[in-house]
């Protein structure tokens, strides 16, 4: 029977942060690509014109606001396209670094090419299901979210189709959900506080923050027993023993030699209770 995931968010966040440390570089700039590519937010326009020509003006904004809708309706189009590819491609590549595999390259972002529909309608499914979730008073969304993030790492790792990736993400986060909703808040303190240090310290803060949700990853696959060490890992920076290993702290049992012999209780002593006449 396997061990069940150890989630401390202490130990995750502090273990993002070495590994953050020996690519940091990398680490940033794929933080700032991937974020470029998820839907967000848009911009608009103003425009101009002459009081003499009141219509005119009024035609001229009305283009120039058609236009703009247009562009950044394409735009989120795009995004949304492009999302799930781009996620699955992180997501693979800040875990190899976890899991101590140094020759990611920034190349590696786009590795969910290759899974490129696959990818797309997982990420369009699980987006479904978390706004029906919300939409049934916000904690489904919240508790459908938590449970269906790993889905883009299954299909990247072991080739499942969306509806599979969906289902086996779920069972993955069976019985973790609420501490990967504490790991959650731990994050997002951490971004705020990577905003407030002149928003700078975000292009740190992010990284780490993801590095740290592929390490309960890692753990929780390690914990279902789907997991096998891939070449490299030693160089990863190591977790701490508390958190990974509970038998760390008991001694191990003195092997027998080959004339030894197990101890067996001591019957020599014994209280015999006098007969009666």
């Amino acid at each position: 029977m396997q061990a069940p995931a150890r989630l401390s968010p202490e130990q995750l966040i502090r273990h993002g942060w070495d590994v953050f440390k020996l690519r940091p570089w990398l680490c940033i700039a794929m933080f700032v690509a991937y974020s470029l590519t998820q839907p967000g937010g848009g911009g608009g326009g103003g425009g101009g014109g002459s009081f003499n020509d009141i219509r005119a003006m009024g035609e001229a904004g009305t283009m120039l606001l058609t236009m703009v809708l247009v562009g950044v309706g394409l735009m989120a189009l795009l995004m949304l396209v492009l999302a799930g590819p781009i996620r699955g491609g992180y997501d693979l590549a800040m875990l190899r670094l976890v899991r101590g595999d140094q020759s990611v390259s920034f190349g590696d972002l786009f590795a969910g090419f290759s899974k490129f529909i696959t990818l797309m309608l997982t990420m369009f499914l699980s987006a479904l299901a978390v706004l029906v979730g919300l939409l049934l008073c916000v904690v489904p969304g919240v508790i459908v979210g938590l449970g269906l993030w790993p889905a883009y790492l299954l299909v990247m790792e072991d080739d499942l189709s969306p509806v599979d990736a969906l289902k086996g993400a779920w069972a993955l986060t069976d019985g973790y959900k609420g501490q990967l909703l504490v790991l959650a808040l731990c994050n997002f303190v951490l971004v705020i506080l990577g905003l407030l240090a002149c928003c700078i310290g975000v292009f740190v803060a992010g990284p780490v923050a993801q590095l740290a949700w592929m390490g309960a990853y890692n753990e929780m696959r390690k914990a279902s027993g789907a997991y096998s060490a891939p070449s490299g890992a030693q160089d990863s920076p190591p977790m701490p023993a508390e958190a990974t290993d509970p038998t760390v702290g008991t001694p191990p049992a003195p092997a027998l030699g080959p004339g030894d012999e197990a101890d067996e209780p001591d019957e020599s002593i014994t209280i015999d209770a006098p007969l009666k006449d």
